[in-house]
């Protein structure tokens, strides 16, 4: 499941390609390291991972701008992630790939203040015609049912 805060920043047009090859480069680091993935860096947005320590079928991608604050980021996707375990935590027993249920996160981070819903905020957005409608940054949370 995906939520995108920023058309600015939009990650293209295949989210499930995406997300797969995110998915897939967290399980090589696994194989080939031992452990997880924390960051990967693009010249100007940075993935930042977090693999739940008591479902190894869940992962969180956010993805920000390369120099934003690590501290803040690492404490958004723990919180992050835990938020969606408390809010979806019967959906996530029962889980069998439908995400319907899990479409109003981002209203749901919205409303305590970890994600905004405004963009217009740097200069890669000027001229967007999406301004008005979405925030800076995009965010991928992906749900594996292994």
């Amino acid at each position: 499941m995906d939520q995108n805060f920023g058309q600015c920043h939009a990650l293209g047009n295949d989210i499930n390609l995406i997300s797969s090859y995110l998915y897939a480069i967290q399980q090589l680091s696994l194989e080939i390291t031992g452990t997880s993935i924390k960051s990967l860096n693009f010249e100007q947005i940075a993935f930042h991972f977090y693999r739940d320590p008591y479902d190894s079928n869940m992962f969180y991608v956010v993805v920000t701008d390369v120099d934003d604050d690590l501290e803040e980021i690492n404490f958004k996707i723990h919180r992050i992630a835990e938020i969606f375990e408390e809010k979806y935590k019967e959906y996530l027993q029962e889980f069998h790939g439908n995400i319907v249920p899990f479409r109003n996160f981002g209203d749901v981070l919205v409303s305590m203040n970890i994600a905004e819903r405004s963009c217009g905020g740097g200069s890669e957005c000027e001229g967007c015609e999406h301004k008005d409608n979405f925030s800076e940054i995009s965010k991928i949370i992906e749900v594996d049912d292994g």
